[in-house]
């Protein structure tokens, strides 16, 4: 596992240090945020369901590698709030979806548009209208529910990426 772990490191700073930053680039980046963030919407449905196994909330912050995060912010012990507060509504933690969202639009704005005249897309506006969901929303607010369907509409966001630039 090590060997595992040593190679996609070693391929992470190659990614990041010696890519150009083209069209490649941010396709890579794209798919990379886009599973991110299917992935923690997938464990924070079950981790901070309320019939989780105790100590489930601390697997979430582990699995989201923000526990040091996680104690210099919250006072606290972990609790449902905080979790999905630093893991999903956080901007600033680069292991939150919401953080990913606003790579995704960052990185789809930088992209070339195939169609002249749009304004906006229909991958750049269900982005933001994700991106903005979830900007005003508050952990209390979300539920199983809602994190199941955001986990379908970030996967969504891969297929729309592929309408537009792979047809």
């Amino acid at each position: 596992m090590s060997v595992l772990l040593r190679k996609i490191s070693g391929f992470s700073g190659l990614v990041h240090e010696n890519m150009y930053r083209f069209s490649g680039w941010r396709f890579l980046s794209l798919g990379r945020a886009i599973e991110r963030s299917i992935g923690t919407a997938h464990f924070l449905g079950v981790f901070t369901d309320t019939h989780a196994p105790e100590g489930s909330l601390d697997l979430a912050i582990e699995a989201g590698d923000s526990i040091m995060t996680h104690r210099r912010l919250y006072a606290v012990a972990t609790a449902r709030e905080t979790v999905i507060d630093l893991l999903l509504l956080d901007d600033l933690n680069p292991r939150s979806i919401l953080h990913q969202l606003r790579l995704i639009r960052e990185h789809v704005e930088s992209l070339p548009r195939r169609e002249t005249g749009q304004r906006v897309t229909p991958l750049a506006r269900r982005i933001l209208q994700m991106e903005t969901e979830l900007a005003t929303a508050t952990a209390s607010e979300m539920r199983g529910m809602e994190l199941g369907d955001l986990a379908i509409n970030t996967a969504e966001l891969s297929n729309l990426l592929s309408e537009t630039y792979l047809r």
